[in-house]
């Protein structure tokens, strides 16, 4: 198991990420290059003993790799840190080799970013489309991504541009908190064809046809 503790702010210091067995509790590892004052998206299994960690509040991204030594204990390796790719609600995407992440935050509209999986940006959208704290799951090697509103986007994820298949205005403007913009930050859920999907005021359920 793969816990962040918070810093707070710009200059943040002390926080951290650790690995725990979660039978005994006990801290098997501990990786201090990490401060982030809200750590909210869980930690991404990246393979080969890599593990992802990205945050909102420009804390951007850490790659880092645990492995275990002939005593048994283990060491932490940072690989790269990248401030232009993080995500503030909902962790990353991994899908043959490329990050795909809402990095739009209090502080930075980059819309949607695709990195690869060494650091390397590949693309964001910016503002066109603005993927604002929405949630993406991947089904069947594409993405089904809401863009924290009221959109639902299929994407097909490739790493040499934003190519969006379809979409779909499900949760329409004021169905949540009337004073402020309607707010879709919720994970999604993908199950027999069947998509849960969620803003402030309203659970829907929707069909999804291949």
């Amino acid at each position: 198991m793969i816990t962040a503790s918070a810093g707070r702010g710009g200059s943040a210091s002390g926080g951290k990420v650790v690995g725990i067995n979660p039978l005994t509790g006990k801290i098997l590892w501990e990786y201090t290059n990490w401060q982030c004052s809200i750590p909210v998206p869980s930690a991404v299994d990246s393979g080969e003993s890599r593990v992802l960690i990205t945050g909102g509040y420009e804390a951007g991204a850490a790659m880092i790799k645990i492995e275990r030594k002939a005593d048994g204990s283990y060491g932490v390796t940072e690989l790269y840190k990248n401030v232009d790719f993080g995500a503030h609600t909902q962790p990353p995407v991994l899908y043959n080799g490329y990050f795909y992440a809402q990095y739009s935050t209090n502080e930075r509209r980059d819309g949607m970013v695709c990195m690869s999986i060494d650091g390397q940006i590949k693309w964001k959208t910016g503002r066109s489309p603005l993927f604002d704290k929405g949630g993406s799951i991947l089904a069947d090697g594409l993405l089904l991504s809401t863009e924290g509103s009221s959109k639902l986007y299929l994407i097909e994820p490739d790493p040499s541009a934003f190519k969006p298949i379809a979409t779909a205005e499900l949760l329409k403007e004021g169905t949540g908190d009337e004073r402020r913009p309607n707010q879709n930050w919720a994970p999604l859920a993908l199950v027999d064809g069947k998509l849960l999907i969620r803003d402030q005021g309203k659970l829907m359920c929707v069909k999804v046809v291949k």
